[in-house]
């Protein structure tokens, strides 16, 4: 297993390499996300944090309800 260190040195790594190559930035840059997360323990498909009151949990709560509405609706 790779140990946090050696992930977050992948991740700085790609971050140095995105500087010196402007031309690839979007890749290396992307690359280095991947190994942050890794780093930091955080995979994709990983439970996400509930959305707290306010504007956002107003447009979650809104996004769900039309789901649910359209849900029964035949489609195109």
């Amino acid at each position: 297993m790779i140990s946090q260190l050696e992930l977050h040195s992948r991740a700085e790594l790609c971050r140095q390499l995105a500087r010196l190559e402007p031309s690839n930035k979007i890749f290396w840059m992307a690359e280095a996300e991947s190994w942050s997360r890794l780093s930091n323990g955080k995979f994709p498909g990983e439970a996400k944090p509930k959305i707290g009151s306010g504007l956002l949990g107003m447009l979650a709560g809104a996004v769900g309800k039309t789901s649910a509405d359209n849900a029964g609706s035949p489609g195109c």
